[in-house]
C-alpha cells in the first residue's frame, strides 16, 4: 500500500504555479521544489463533493511511467482536510517550458498559409484542430530540431485515449528550453488530472458496471479529446480505430505491446480506499477504472493492433 503523505506542515515556497485545473500551492518537500494540486468542488454532482482529480493525476502519471515515459514525479497526500496530489517541479535553473502554444505561434510563412487554407468550419473555440497540429508538426522549426517530438505527440494521443485524459491542450505538452545554452529537451508528461472519470459518483460507476450498453456508451461512444476536426470534437478511440493516420497507427504499434494490465491492477490495488475519513480511491472507482482500461485494451486497441500487423 502506498503512503499518503501529510503535507499540512511543509514549508511554503511562495512560487506560483499556473494552469486551469484547480488551485495550487508551491511547497518545499525533502529540500526540493514541489507543488500541491487541490481537487475542485463539484456541488452539482450527487454523491460527490470534490472531483477525484488528485487520484487521476497520480494514476495517469504512474501509467505513463509503466509504459516507459518520463513524467513529473507525483505523490498522493493530505492537506487542509483534502486529498491532494503533490507534483515535483521538473524545471532546472534557467529553464522554462516551451509549450505547444508557444511553439505554434513561432511565425512560419508556410505554416500560416496552410492553416489559412483550412476550412473555416474546422475552427473550434475550445479545441485545437488536429489538422492544424499536423501542419505545424510537419513544418515548424522546433519539430525539426527535436524530431521525436512528433512521435511523442502521437504516443501521448494513444495513452491519453487509453486513460481517458481529455485535456491534452496547447499548454501542457512540448519542450523545455535552457535560456543559457539554448538547448532543448523533451518536456516530461505532466498534467494528467483530467484522466479517468473524475466527476462521476460511486453510485453511477457501479450502475454502469452492471450494464453492458452503458459501459460501451460511457467508455467508447462518449470518449472525447482536446482536439477537433471540422469543428467537431474528436472521439480519440474512433480516430484510432479508423486507422486513417499513419503516425497514429505507428504509435499504437509502439504502445500496445507495452501495456500490462496486471501491472496496472497492482497499481490500483496499492492505493488505499480512504485516509483520515476521506475517500481516496473507492472500490467502485477501482473496479470501473480498471474495467474501462480492460475494455479499451481488448475491444479497441487489440483489434486495431492485429489489423495493423496484418497490413
Amino acid at each position: 500500500m502506498i503512503k499518503i503523505e501529510d503535507f499540512n506542515n511543509v514549508e511554503i515556497s511562495g512560487i506560483p504555479y499556473g494552469g486551469h485545473n484547480g488551485s495550487k500551492k508551491g511547497i518545499y518537500f525533502n529540500d526540493e521544489r514541489w507543488f500541491l494540486k487541490y481537487p475542485k468542488l463539484t456541488k452539482k454532482v450527487e454523491g460527490l463533493s470534490y472531483t477525484t482529480t488528485s487520484v487521476a493525476e497520480y494514476l495517469g502519471s504512474c501509467i505513463y511511467q509503466l509504459l516507459g515515459f518520463e513524467t513529473h514525479e507525483t505523490k498522493l497526500g493530505y492537506a487542509n482536510e483534502k486529498i491532494v496530489v503533490a507534483c515535483k517541479d521538473f524545471l532546472n535553473k534557467n529553464e522554462t517550458i516551451l509549450d505547444y502554444n508557444s511553439i505554434k505561434n513561432d511565425y512560419d510563412e508556410i505554416v500560416e498559409k496552410e492553416i489559412e487554407e483550412l476550412s473555416s468550419t474546422s475552427q473550434n473555440r475550445f479545441n485545437t484542430d488536429i489538422d492544424e497540429i499536423m501542419i505545424v508538426m510537419n513544418n515548424n522549426v522546433y519539430f525539426q530540431k527535436v524530431s521525436f517530438l512528433k512521435q511523442h505527440f502521437w504516443d501521448m494521443f494513444i495513452v491519453d485515449a487509453f486513460i481517458n485524459n481529455n485535456d491534452r491542450n496547447d499548454n501542457n505538452w512540448g519542450l523545455i528550453l535552457n535560456h543559457n545554452t539554448m538547448e532543448l529537451r523533451l518536456c516530461p508528461v505532466f498534467d494528467n488530472g483530467a484522466s479517468f472519470y473524475t466527476k462521476t459518483s460511486n453510485e453511477r460507476l457501479e450502475s454502469t458496471l452492471q450494464d453492458d450498453f452503458k459501459m460501451k456508451q460511457v467508455i467508447y461512444d462518449s470518449c472525447v479529446s482536446a482536439f477537433s476536426r471540422n469543428g467537431k470534437v474528436i472521439n480519440p478511440l474512433k480516430f484510432i480505430a479508423s486507422m486513417q493516420n499513419e503516425d497514429c497507427n505507428q504509435a499504437l504499434l509502439r504502445i500496445f505491446p507495452k501495456i500490462n494490465l496486471e501491472e496496472i491492477k497492482n497499481l490500483f490495488d496499492s492505493i488505499p480506499e480512504d485516509y483520515n475519513g476521506l475517500n481516496v480511491f473507492s472500490k467502485q472507482q477501482k473496479d470501473f477504472y480498471y474495467c474501462s482500461l480492460e475494455y479499451k485494451y481488448e475491444k479497441v486497441f487489440k483489434l486495431i493492433y492485429n489489423k495493423l500487423l496484418e497490413k
